[in-house]
């Protein structure tokens, strides 16, 4: 069996690891937040000492898609080095010359693809990656697991079910009533001629759902469930697997047929629409999960959004630990009041929150590596950068203290834990005004759960750091 590309060395890793079949359009790799990749002229179709300016003007609608920062390198040729930010997905990058796809990009998470399945199952797929607008990314369906992009997919199928609008189809059923009409041949023939001159035969214009669109909708779950397949022992690919079976048997048994643009409305509502694009991609094999295709759709997904949803699931699930509510994201925005002809920004948006008559717990989620830097590292030790970034986080946790009159507040900042799986990071810092005591939190939580011991132990370590007595710190 071929190792994987994650199992090389570090040195490589944002490098092409494996050599392109001949012809074949290069895919770089990075790792969101990790090191740079150097892109040669030749590997995107440019050639000479002047080529960054039209590829950066070619291209910089892909780039600022991945949040990724570019900086040029002129030591033995001008090359470009790209540094990754905090979102993954693939977009291909295109020629200066000829604006044609001669790449692909494809930044990868770096908790592991397995780790962001089990975030993303756990938090209901409730952030899903932005798919298409832009050309196919060479080389990329076959590195991006089924499941995140059958995600979106499904989410909109199941919107397309909930919201569906019924339109007028000819329904012919025997009654004891007229309705519609009355075809008088048939029950003269068969209905008089036997005695059962009570029993009409009646055609109608009813409301039913649209059997063409059904069956397209029925193909394209059964091309997903194949895809998926691929990675039963995956649990988001399983989780994925039975909101599938439970869509087809709400639709029940019926035709199924291939979605062709042919076949399809033109008008619809926004969520129509989307459905029938989702299809599309599926029915045109345009890379969803690698099934059929090397080029994938171009995709992004912004990992802090992922880390922000996770750490409000954990939280969520905390608060009965502690005998506190759970304060989700729609009441914790408080907003700022500006006086006079300018303002800046215009409210103090905590993630998330636990809250009881006497105390107020304010969590923000960073998508950041500082609390595993300053344990490496101590405070000296950081880079000013990391410094400069971190102070700002400080203050704007506490900030989030004044949003309380609580006696006993906590701010709490979550990070990703790094390293050891079964030793979590946590440190506070206290301040007391008069009768307000105010305790500043870092503490570092698992991107995803590998076990039920482990998610059991991260809930009793983070018990124990936020409980506290009344009076007490």
């Amino acid at each position: 069996m071929p190792a994987r590309r994650g199992a090389q060395k570090p040195k490589a890793r944002g490098e092409l690891t494996r050599p392109p079949p001949l012809n074949a359009r290069p895919l770089f790799r990075l790792v969101d937040h990790g090191d740079p990749i150097r892109i040669e002229p030749a590997a995107v179709g440019a050639a000479g000492d002047r080529w960054i300016d039209g590829f950066l003007q070619a291209n910089q609608i892909q780039l600022r898609r991945l949040d990724l920062r570019t900086d040029v390198e002129t030591r033995g040729g001008v090359r470009l080095l790209v540094h990754p930010g905090s979102h993954i997905g693939a977009v291909p990058l295109v020629s200066p010359a000829t604006r044609r796809v001669a790449a692909g990009l494809l930044v990868e998470p770096r908790f592991r693809w397995s780790a962001l399945g089990s975030v993303l199952q756990a938090t209901g797929f409730a952030v899903e990656p932005r798919l298409g607008q832009a050309a196919l990314v060479p080389g990329s369906a076959r590195e991006v697991p089924p499941w995140l992009l059958a995600a979106p997919v499904l989410n909109r199928l199941e919107a397309l079910l909930r919201y569906l609008r019924r339109g007028f189809v000819e329904r012919t059923e025997v009654r004891t009533s007229p309705r519609g009409r009355i075809e008088w041949t048939q029950w003269a023939q068969r209905n008089l001629a036997n005695g059962q001159w009570s029993r009409l035969p009646c055609s109608f214009p009813d409301l039913d759902d649209d059997p063409q669109l059904l069956s397209a909708i029925r193909w394209t779950l059964a091309r997903l469930e194949q895809n998926l397949a691929q990675q039963r022992d995956s649990p988001p690919a399983r989780a994925l697997s039975a909101r599938i079976r439970l869509l087809n048997h709400d639709l029940g048994p019926g035709p199924s047929q291939r979605p062709s643009p042919w076949n399809q409305p033109q008008t619809g509502s926004a969520w129509l629409t989307d459905a029938l694009q989702a299809m599309g991609w599926i029915a045109e094999e345009r890379g969803l999960g690698g099934a059929r295709s090397l080029d994938g759709l171009a995709w992004d997904l912004e990992a802090d959004q992922v880390w922000e949803a996770w750490v409000a699931a954990f939280v969520r699930d905390l608060a009965p630990q502690l005998g506190l509510t759970w304060v989700g994201a729609s009441e914790v925005q408080h907003r700022l009041n500006w006086q006079g002809s300018l303002s800046s920004m215009g409210a103090l948006i905590p993630d998330t929150g636990l809250r009881s008559a006497e105390r107020m717990i304010w969590v923000d989620a960073k998508y950041k590596a500082h609390l595993a830097l300053l344990a490496r590292y101590g405070w000296s030790g950081l880079k000013d950068a990391v410094r400069d970034a971190h102070r700002a986080d400080l203050h704007q946790a506490l900030a989030y203290s004044a949003l309380s009159s609580a006696d006993q507040i906590d701010s709490v900042l979550a990070y990703p834990q790094l390293g050891d799986e079964h030793h979590f990071r946590a440190t506070i810092a206290t301040l007391t005004s008069g009768r307000r005591q105010v305790r500043l939190i870092l503490a570092g939580l698992p991107f995803g759960f590998r076990s039920p011991s482990q998610r059991d132990l991260a809930l009793s370590t983070w018990r124990k750091v936020l409980g506290r007595s009344e009076g007490g710190g």
